[in-house]
């Protein structure tokens, strides 16, 4: 009388059971090399924040630079209005980090010091700047390469 298996359960065969035991292996090293080596990184030094003078000078450096982005941007992109926006938030970005790690603060005070003079100088539109702190929507290019 033949032996019936259940389908779906598979025995190990002897061979198999050498290279599970060496995969285990390989695998429960590298998991502690990378636990040890966790471990014992050296812990980065706490950033300070930046100071109100500071956050102006962000401020100011950044606004000062837009208008050339938005040039280069649309010189980059002529018809194309989502990639410009694309182009100078890259701009931005590139001089956030810059601005940040010359001043050795996070990131994130650079931007807060950017949305604030955003918000806090109301009007640019009438006065014949384009900066906004308005988000635009999401305006997908109508044909794909």
């Amino acid at each position: 009388m033949a032996s019936r298996r259940r389908p779906g359960r598979r025995r190990l065969r002897p061979v198999d059971l050498p290279a599970q035991i060496a995969g285990l292996l390989v695998a429960a090293s590298c998991t502690a090399l990378v636990v040890v080596r966790a471990a014992t990184a050296p812990v980065p030094p706490p950033q300070s924040h930046a100071t109100d003078a500071q956050r102006a000078s962000f401020a100011m450096s950044i606004a000062a630079q837009e208008d050339e982005w938005r040039g280069k941007a649309g010189d980059d992109f002529p018809a194309d209005d989502w990639s410009q926006r694309d182009a100078f938030h890259a701009q931005e970005a590139n001089a956030v980090r810059d601005l940040a790690g010359a001043a050795g603060v996070p990131y994130e005070d650079v931007l807060r010091a950017i949305d604030d003079d955003l918000h806090q100088t109301p009007g640019d539109e009438e006065r014949g700047r384009n900066r906004s702190a308005n988000a635009v929507p999401c305006k997908p290019r109508p044909i794909f390469d």
